[in-house]
């Protein structure tokens, strides 16, 4: 029992947000064992109402990057009050850098049902438990990640641009967009 704590305690400690990646593609072997690491994660009530894709076209994942950053600007030229833009302008300066990522792992998961939320109001979302399932189920990817010496940075801030992410990456109108996973071979100095 010592030895797996000790184990599992040095891959907590070594994990980290890493955002500099080498070229090389991440192969299929190593994506199929990361969505099983996602899809064995506990999920809240039981319910399997989560997605993760993994996206190697580079194209593709550029596109997503170059609209994102489109779809931002257009927010902030949107806002009124010139210091509250320039403070979301620079809260969002680093949003869209994953253009030339290997991998882009997209997370999303069933909306709350609108019942739910009419019902209780804002905890709807804490009850049905989808975002915190992706939560949990991320962080898992996110260690399995790390066990098989890939980087990988967790993507929340780009989903200011939700509504034109989630055209670009087709998600289906029962689901929501919950964060993006940057992927990839560590780039070595």
């Amino acid at each position: 029992m010592t030895e797996d704590r000790n184990s599992l305690m040095r891959l907590l400690g070594r994990r980290h947000s890493c955002r500099s990646f080498a070229p090389d593609p991440v192969d299929e072997k190593t994506l199929q064992s990361l969505s099983d690491a996602f899809d064995l994660a506990p999920q809240a009530g039981g319910k399997r109402n989560l997605n993760c894709r993994f996206i190697t076209d580079r194209i593709v994942i550029r596109d997503l990057a170059e609209r994102g950053q489109e779809a931002f600007d257009a927010f902030c030229r949107g806002i009124q009050v010139p210091p509250i833009r320039r403070e979301i302008e620079i809260y969002g300066e680093n949003f869209f850098w994953f253009s030339e990522v290997p991998v882009l792992a997209v997370v999303s998961c069933r909306k709350t049902p609108t019942f739910l939320t009419e019902a209780v109001g804002q905890k709807g979302a804490l009850i049905w438990g989808g975002e915190l399932s992706a939560a949990m189920a991320s962080f898992s990817l996110l260690l399995a990640a790390e066990s098989v010496g890939l980087g990988a940075c967790c993507m929340t801030g780009s989903l200011i641009a939700w509504r034109e992410m989630e055209k670009v990456l087709n998600i289906p109108k029962r689901d929501t967009l919950i964060l993006l996973i940057a992927l990839g071979h560590k780039k070595t100095p």
